[in-house]
């Protein structure tokens, strides 16, 4: 492929989204990829002050070197994600490259935060085009498919359902990529290749055994979520209780990604469920405490809840609010309303857990007659406040219930921020238990 000349790629003069030329790229590559590489520059992440035209240009002319001597090209996302393919090039040569773009963000608050952590190798996937072409067109068919505003809303709950069921259909025949979850990228600059093994039957299987034999208390973990509003004192009102995924991993499972497959995982947590059913009871729970747990909407048919509700029921006035995962809740939508039912006579309340702001719109939470809707903080969430999509977010939350919501992963002051700026009230995160939990 012939050097690119066009300074249009290295100061990004050309229209935002480079999507489709990256496309037309490819056809040349993907004939003989031998010697070429791939990156992946995550800076849709970066603060909307860090994607001024100037960062633009800075960024770009970190790879003019490349771009020259390496068929190097360059093409940009309408969300300032960076796509550098080139040839021949060595990888320390390449990394100067990232580092030099890097610095041209240097002073944005996401960059020093990864840094400060040691995961500033984080912010870039690496790909070697010859052994790596069909992850790397996967990631790309990706970038166009990144919605640039909330989705409009659907005309109905029924509808979200049937498209998601037909989605869930076709992953049952594919396995489904990695969720495309860019604050933690797997690829390392030096060896250019995922670690992280994933886990398939036989290791899910050896898991479930080793946890069905063992005693799990200290992979129990627990989290208060408060209601927050305004300056007045944050309350408690009620605490999870979970089996924490990273402590069975990294004993049980180390080199192992327990994620990958989401019907694997969905398995396992099962087992979960079993386990936190039998531990709980052992736990010396505070009376009157209201508490939470995660389940999986099977779980309630079986013998091991009947006997957790019927002891937690002789032990605690409160209510259980058990979390379920939208996930699990579409999968099946028909037993998740038979599970609801069974549940409403139990007193016992639900939460709808791994929510999405993007989907408050759409959701009908009095239809799928849930207590609590959970919405995991995301980084790029703050970059919706002050536009256009932030009265739609707050029109939402407010139709949805303000104290009916609840933001959890919190564990920076901009989640906190966020939510403030919305209108939720209830929050859960390392950075809640940090100022409010004593």
């Amino acid at each position: 492929m012939a050097s690119m000349q066009n300074t249009a790629y290295m100061e990004s003069s050309a229209p935002p989204c480079q999507v489709d030329e990256l496309i037309s790229a490819m056809r040349a590559v993907k004939r003989h990829p031998k010697g070429y590489r791939g990156i992946h520059l995550h800076f849709s992440l970066l603060e909307r002050e860090h994607k001024q035209p100037f960062h633009r240009r800075s960024i770009a002319t970190a790879f003019n070197k490349l771009i020259h001597s390496n068929s190097g090209q360059l093409f940009w996302t309408s969300h300032f994600d960076v796509v550098f393919m080139c040839k021949d090039c060595s990888v320390a040569a390449l990394d100067t490259a990232i580092l030099a773009a890097r610095r041209a963000v240097e002073d944005s608050p996401l960059v020093k935060e990864y840094i400060a952590a040691g995961r500033d190798d984080d912010l870039c996937d690496w790909y070697d085009l010859k052994k790596d072409m069909t992850r790397f067109l996967k990631m790309i068919d990706g970038l166009k498919d990144v919605p640039e505003n909330l989705p409009s809303p659907a005309p109905s709950l029924k509808s979200m359902i049937s498209n998601l069921n037909e989605q869930l259909s076709e992953d049952k025949k594919i396995p489904a990529p990695k969720p495309a979850i860019t604050t933690k990228p797997l690829y390392s600059p030096l060896d250019q290749k995922n670690t992280a093994t994933p886990m398939g039957p036989t290791q899910l299987d050896q898991l479930e055994r080793n946890l069905i034999n063992m005693e799990i208390f200290q992979m129990m973990s627990n989290q208060t979520a408060y209601v927050i509003v305004g300056n007045s004192t944050p309350q408690p009102i009620f605490v999870e209780y979970f089996i924490s995924v990273d402590k069975v991993k990294d004993q049980l499972l180390p080199d192992y990604d327990l994620y990958e497959d989401k019907w694997l995982f969905q398995r396992l947590t099962r087992t979960f469920d079993t386990k936190l059913l039998q531990m709980l009871p052992k736990k010396d729970l505070v009376t009157g405490q209201v508490i939470s747990i995660n389940i999986n909407v099977e779980t309630v048919f079986t013998g091991e809840f009947d006997k957790f509700i019927a002891n937690f029921k002789r032990n605690n006035s409160q209510p259980l609010i058990l979390e379920m995962r939208l996930f699990d809740v579409i999968s099946d939508i028909q037993k998740y309303y038979q599970v609801r039912d069974k549940l409403t006579e139990l007193e016992c309340r639900i939460s709808l857990d791994a929510v999405d702001v993007e989907s408050l719109a759409i959701l009908d939470r009095e239809l799928l007659a849930v207590d609590f809707l959970k919405i995991n903080w995301k980084q790029h969430y703050k970059s919706l406040i002050g536009g256009p999509l932030e009265k739609k977010i707050m029109s939402a939350i407010s139709a949805q219930g303000n104290m009916r919501i609840i933001l959890c992963h919190c564990d920076t002051e901009e989640a906190l921020e966020f939510g403030k700026s919305v209108g939720i009230h209830m929050y859960q995160g390392f950075l809640i238990d940090k100022k409010f939990g004593g």
